[in-house]
């Protein structure tokens, strides 16, 4: 077992263990919104955007780009589990952008 796979299992022990009832919350995000953004590390939308667990979706891609998938994903979310609003959380300087021009 390598050493990230270890602190990623360690993690989620703790996190199942104080998890509590939240596993009885809603499928659908309870503030009805979901949020596009990239997959940057560096980001996390649930400190820049407030959220606990079971606020709003939020789906992560390289860019927060609009892909098709992206689009099913915020179709699904809007349709079937009641989002309405969306919010798109990308920037320019995409470190991807970067290592693709280079």
């Amino acid at each position: 077992m390598t050493k990230v796979l270890n602190d990623v299992l360690t993690a989620n022990q703790s996190y199942v263990e104080g998890f509590g009832d939240k596993g009885s919350l809603a499928m659908p995000p309870a503030r009805q919104f979901a949020i596009l953004t990239c997959m940057d590390a560096r980001l996390d939308p649930a400190k820049f955007a407030g959220l606990a667990e079971g606020d709003a979706h939020v789906i992560r891609n390289a860019g927060g780009r609009a892909s098709d998938d992206a689009i099913r994903s915020l179709i699904i979310s809007h349709k079937l589990l009641g989002t309405n609003e969306w919010f798109v959380i990308h920037h320019r300087t995409a470190v991807w952008r970067h290592s693709l021009t280079r």
